[in-house]
Parts: structure tokens; C-alpha cells; sequence
């Protein structure tokens, strides 16, 4: 099975889990006022105790990340799939515990910690689909928007030689960009001068006199490099993302805590 079906395979299924919870959120919305679920009993209850064991459950992926001795218990990418399915099935689970409804103080904080965490998952989710070769694969190397070819000596063969001006800013870019790259060494202001000045180069290209063939070779390899500047911001913000995520989660365990305590003991 090729690398593409199987991206379509995983995005279509990916559109499909992700419809299925939008129309059963909007089921439950409609009618949330006849009260078929309560949150102090029955069902209701129920659902409140296993939509806050899945979120209990999230931090599995973490821990098993950190401690490379629980190899036992399954892969790293068996317990990502495990994360990303209890991020998106727990906090529904929750919202119909709640009956769409807002209770107590406590429970209220509590569920907007929640909606809080899940929407940072599904950004976390979008940046980290940027990174790596879908949600799944393996993370994207800068070398493979690169060949590491000199492309005024590929250019040398053409009918009219590449401007010594155009030649110069290519190499430039290309040693700015490829060497000891990855994106948290960097910053985000790098790498927008690193765009602007790709797009300064193109401009300048398509004013020369270079033929049709070069401007297309020196295109392809302008794209190729701004490739490696969306790689880079994309890890920046991915890693921003992942040190703002952690402490959302443990706020969500300690107001969830909080309140299981207020609802048992009072």
C-alpha cells in the first residue's frame, strides 16, 4: 500500500471521526433540554466517571515517552493513537455527563478546563501534522526539501548564465537555512526574513533574462527553501504549544480532582 493511500486512508478517516462527533454533539445539543441525562445519577453519572478516566488516561502517552522501560506495555505511537482518541472521546463523554449545561461553580471550572485542553489538542494536533509525515509517519527532515546540489553549477549548462547578484542571495539562503537546521534553534523573526527575502530572490528572477527552463529550476529550489522555513516555524510553535499543554493538563486533573471531592463529600 502506497505512502498516499495510506495518508488518504488516515485523513478520510480522521474527517469521518471528527463528523461523527460533530453531529452527535449536535444531536445531544437539540435536545438537551428534555433531561434524558443527569449528571448526579444513572447513566449521567456513569458517563461523568469514564469521561474522566479517559482524561486520567492521557497522561499514558506522556509517561510512556519518559520512561523508555515500559516498552512492555506497547509502542510509542500505540499509546500517540490511544492519546489522540481519548483527547477526542473523553471531553465529549464529559459534555453529555453535563447535560450541555453548566452546574455548580466548581463542575463549571472544571469543564471550561476541559474545552480549554481539548482545543489546545487540536491545535498541538495541527502543528504536529506540519512536522511530521501525517499524523503518524515519521517527523520530516529538512533534507528532504534539499539536495545539498550547487545550483549555479546545475545552471551552468543554460543558454544565458544565472545573475552573479541571484546567485550570490541563493547560496546565501541556502547556508543560512540548511546549516544546523531545526526550528527551535531559530526563531520566528528568522525565518520571516528568511520568506521575505526568498520572495525578494523570485522577484529578481523573474526580471532576469534567464530562460524558462532556469527560472523554473531556480523556482523549484525557492520552494524547496521556503519549505524549510515553514518546517522551522512550525517546530517553534509546536514547541511553544508543548510547554504551554502540559500545564493546562495538570490544571484540568486538579480542578477534575477538586471537582469529584465538592460533589462526594458535599
Amino acid at each position: 500500500m502506497s505512502n498516499k493511500f495510506t495518508s488518504f486512508l488516515l485523513n478520510m478517516t480522521s474527517v469521518i471521526w471528527y463528523s461523527a462527533i460533530a453531529l452527535l454533539l449536535a444531536a445531544g445539543w437539540a435536545v438537551r433540554d428534555q433531561n434524558y441525562l443527569v449528571a448526579e445519577s444513572g447513566i449521567g453519572y456513569w458517563f461523568g466517571i469514564i469521561g474522566g478516566s479517559m482524561m486520567l488516561l492521557i497522561f499514558a502517552y506522556p509517561l510512556r515517552k519518559r520512561f523508555k522501560s515500559w516498552s512492555s506495555i506497547g509502542s510509542i505511537k500505540y499509546w500517540f493513537r490511544i492519546h489522540m482518541f481519548l483527547g477526542a472521546a473523553g471531553p465529549v463523554i464529559i459534555i453529555f455527563h453535563s447535560g450541555f449545561k453548566l452546574g455548580s461553580f466548581n463542575s463549571s471550572v472544571a469543564f471550561f478546563c476541559m474545552l480549554i485542553v481539548a482545543t489546545s489538542g487540536l491545535a498541538g494536533r495541527y502543528w504536529y501534522q506540519r512536522i511530521h509525515h501525517g499524523l503518524y509517519g515519521s517527523k520530516i527532515r529538512f533534507e528532504e526539501f534539499y539536495s545539498g546540489d550547487d545550483l549555479s553549477s546545475l545552471l551552468a549548462g543554460g543558454s544565458i548564465a544565472i545573475d552573479a547578484h541571484i546567485a550570490h542571495e541563493l547560496k546565501e539562503l541556502e547556508n543560512s537555512l540548511t546549516h544546523r537546521h531545526t526550528g527551535i534553534n531559530r526563531s520566528l523573526g528568522f525565518y520571516r526574513a528568511m520568506k521575505s527575502r526568498i520572495g525578494r530572490v523570485r522577484r529578481d528572477v523573474a526580471r532576469s533574462a534567464l530562460g524558462r527552463v532556469e527560472k523554473k529550476q531556480i523556482y523549484a529550489r525557492l520552494k524547496n527553501l521556503r519549505s524549510i522555513c515553514a518546517l522551522g516555524i512550525n517546530e517553534i510553535l509546536f514547541s511553544y504549544w508543548h510547554v504551554l499543554h502540559i500545564p493546562l493538563l495538570i490544571m484540568l486533573v486538579l480542578s477534575g480532582v477538586i471537582h469529584i471531592l465538592v460533589v462526594h463529600l458535599y
